[in-house]
């Protein structure tokens, strides 16, 4: 097996207005179709152990979610009846301050069900911030988790993506040992044990199953489409006051899914 995705959630919630919200049928209807399939369903520390040993199932995908919604307990809920695993990336404010969002106790049955990493201490973009700013996010994100969960916390991913190789050195200084990103493409086994960093793409509402299948079976033309997309957000992240930006990724998302089936859809 070269080549594998990771899948990106967020909400599993009928929310209209968020475009990363699914409702929990769609997401049940997903993780089914993965398994008729034949998939292997993990999280990060199952894939770091896969990368030590070199060895892949034929049929595989990562799975995460971001953020700490309350609704990610439903989520992992769903995976372990299944038998699969993924890895929830939470953010300490989101949970400490937001009621939407998973309390202490929640995160730790959630974490007895599947693996947690962090996700930044106020979901502030790290490659905006200066050095000391990003490595503050970085450190007391993973020294909160660990404390309410007890464990080692030894991944986590981006919020918004923001991320560069500045920020990546500080969280391998700091015991990250693998970090998720937004890039929208597959990832090879051999990259990913270099750089320690893991594309991920990012499941959206309203996505039907004919182009799910497509993300999981890594398919070039359609990634392609979600990747340019991706590079435009890239260069806007570095160019762009972050509320032009946020305007951007929305206009972008709205174009996609005016056109699911043409060439340019992402």
């Amino acid at each position: 097996m070269s080549r594998f995705v990771t899948l990106m959630y967020h909400n599993l919630e009928h929310d209209p207005a968020n475009r990363y919200s699914l409702p929990v049928e769609a997401f049940e209807q997903q993780v089914a179709w993965l398994k008729a399939e034949g998939y292997v369903i993990e999280g990060f520390p199952e894939l770091e152990a896969r990368l030590a040993r070199g060895a892949f199932p034929e049929r595989y995908v990562v799975m995460t979610f971001d953020d700490g919604h309350r609704s990610n307990l439903r989520a992992a809920e769903i995976l372990s009846r299944a038998g699969a695993q993924a890895t929830f990336f939470l953010t300490r404010d989101f949970c400490r301050h937001n009621p939407a969002f998973l309390r202490d106790g929640e995160i730790r049955e959630l974490a007895s069900l599947c693996s947690v990493g962090g996700h930044g201490v106020t979901h502030a973009p790290l490659s905006r911030l200066d050095a000391a700013q990003a490595r503050a996010e970085l450190a007391e994100s993973k020294a909160w988790l660990e404390d309410v969960t007890g464990s080692p916390v030894t991944t986590m991913s981006a919020p918004g993506g923001f991320i560069n190789r500045a920020v990546l050195r500080q969280a391998r200084d700091l015991g990250y040992t693998l970090v998720g990103n937004s890039v929208e493409w597959w990832n090879e086994p051999f990259t990913v044990n270099a750089e320690r960093l893991v594309n991920r793409v990012a499941v959206w509402q309203g996505m039907p199953l004919s182009l799910f299948a497509r993300v999981v079976r890594h398919d070039a033309r359609y990634l392609r489409a979600r990747r340019l997309r991706a590079g435009a957000l890239e260069l806007a992240k570095r160019a762009l006051p972050l509320r032009m930006y946020h305007r951007l990724s929305r206009a972008l998302y709205c174009l996609g899914n005016v056109l699911p089936g043409r060439r340019l859809s992402w």
